[in-house]
């Protein structure tokens, strides 16, 4: 009788008790987690923002180096290391989708301090560089080892190519005495860059 008149049974309520707690048990873990996925997409969106900040700075200091470089050697062994790759299989060569921007800043940001500094790119640098000492042969060389470990984009570099690249850049800023060497002198350097280098 008491169900024809609308009660509820005792078994039914405790029924829809447990129904009611399990879904209030999903509601909050469904908040938890869009609070969660809400977190880490304003953390994506931060880190987003500052990689935004410094790829600009390294575009303004690519366009500064470019009008302030002056050898065409340098430059040439820049789009030959850094633009174009070869399958390690096929030993075909091909442009690079993406250039390694990070890599070909930090090759030439001990020679430029002051544009470094201005574009506040120091403290990006700061734990393999010291901006404020002098640079030398020996420095720069132990700078660019740290940077090989610091970051690499896993494309695989012309170990040659790279060796040539570095002797003109050693040339061009005065790493080393000299303006041309001849052959056993660049075989020499090669040598010894490829030992300091890359252990070998």
């Amino acid at each position: 009788m008491a169900n024809e008149v609308g009660w509820i049974s005792t078994d039914a309520l405790a029924e829809w008790w447990w129904i009611r707690q399990d879904i209030n048990k999903i509601t909050e873990e469904a908040v938890r987690r869009v609070q969660d996925d809400s977190k880490k997409a304003q953390q994506v969106w931060q880190q987003i923002k500052k990689d935004k900040i410094i790829n600009a700075k390294f575009a303004q200091f690519l366009g500064f180096l470019m009008k302030n470089l002056n050898n065409d050697k340098v430059v040439k062994w820049i789009y030959e290391v850094f633009f174009k790759t070869k399958h390690p299989k096929t030993n075909i060569t091909y442009l690079r989708k993406n250039i390694n921007t990070v890599v070909i800043v930090w090759t030439f940001a001990p020679f430029y301090v002051n544009e470094i500094k201005k574009l506040w790119l120091d403290s990006f640098f700061a734990p393999i560089y010291d901006f404020d000492n002098s640079i030398s042969l020996s420095k720069y060389t132990a700078y660019l080892k740290k940077m090989s470990h610091q970051y690499h984009d896993n494309v695989p570099v012309d170990k040659s190519d790279f060796l040539n690249f570095l002797i003109e850049v050693l040339i061009n800023y005065n790493l080393i005495n000299t303006k041309k060497l001849d052959n056993d002198q660049h075989t020499e350097l090669q040598k010894g860059l490829s030992k300091e280098l890359y252990g070998k």
